[in-house]
């Protein structure tokens, strides 16, 4: 019937149409862009900082499944879902940031089996490198942005993210 984009005991707690799925994947990511940039303009320095970790969240949240997908269609690969649970590799992270990620409300694409077996497997390696790749570049191109806008606390959230996305590489 359908197979997750990557094996895991993660246990999902909803269960979305494809439809669904794209449309708050791209919604969070829209909403992400549409703080980065407010971060940008001129209000107190709380919000713009508030604005600016939202933004870089819903991009760093939102990047990952859209991706897959993506570059899944793209390379011919069907998905039958998406679920809603916490992060397919929390076992990776440190105890504390294991239980976060846990109950995080990660979206998850599922694909078609017969679809992506039948898939040329250079479509399924891209497919399948999509996620992490996207989640990186994105998030990082967020810090950046925030950064040469000048936003206040952008060089501790730049530094950050070089730091997270080293070790999720790594991990």
């Amino acid at each position: 019937m359908s197979n997750t984009l990557n094996k895991s005991s993660r246990k999902a707690r909803h269960v979305l149409s494809v439809r669904v799925g794209n449309l708050l994947q791209g919604a969070g990511f829209g909403l992400g862009c549409i703080s980065l940039w407010f971060s940008t303009q001129p209000n107190s320095v709380p919000i713009r900082v508030i604005a600016m970790i939202a933004g870089y969240l819903l991009i760093y949240f939102t990047s990952h499944s859209s991706a897959h997908y993506l570059v899944g269609r793209l390379g011919g690969i069907l998905f039958s879902h998406y679920s809603v649970g916490g992060s397919s590799h929390a076992s990776s992270y440190p105890p504390v940031m294991r239980q976060i990620f846990e109950r995080l409300p990660f979206l998850k694409a599922h694909t078609n089996l017969q679809s992506l077996k039948s898939a040329d497997p250079t479509a399924q390696a891209l497919m399948f490198g999509a996620g992490i790749v996207s989640t990186v570049v994105l998030s990082s191109l967020a810090a950046l942005f925030a950064f040469r806008a000048d936003v206040p606390g952008s060089l501790s959230l730049l530094i950050f993210n070089v730091i997270w996305q080293v070790s999720s590489l790594i991990a």
